[in-house]
């Protein structure tokens, strides 16, 4: 049934996006609407993400060059649980006598509860 929900949401999500090009595309949009100044500043914020919450900072100087940015991702939030599960998973499974492609393929999984996106966050 998961799968099913899914699949709806994607068409939801196409429609929308559609909807959503489809007013662009008959707006002046190529023109910009605030009228700003450039000007030396820091700014950092938070944002709820699928994996935990990101916090970004942003150092931008006097000409609208960015100088200094500074993420700390979920992944990195996670980092000290992950550890600990991991050994944790490790001694349980050295108890059981499992296999270590077993133990592998564990570990993958039990990394990619926390973050199934963990390849690419990392890079």
């Amino acid at each position: 049934m998961n799968i099913v929900a899914q699949l709806v949401e994607c068409i939801h999500v196409v429609l929308d996006s559609i909807s959503i090009i489809d007013t662009l595309l008959d707006s002046d949009w190529q023109q910009s609407k605030d009228e700003f100044q450039v000007k030396a500043e820091i700014g950092t914020a938070a944002v709820e993400v699928p994996r935990g919450t990101l916090y970004h900072s942003y150092e931008i100087n006097e000409y609208g060059v960015a100088t200094k940015a500074d993420c700390v991702i979920p992944t990195d939030q996670n980092h000290g649980n992950i550890y600990y599960d991991i050994v944790d998973l490790a001694t349980d499974c050295a108890k059981q006598e499992i296999e270590d492609d077993k133990i592998e393929l564990l570990a993958a999984m039990l990394m990619r509860a926390y973050d199934p996106c963990i390849s690419c966050s990392v890079h």
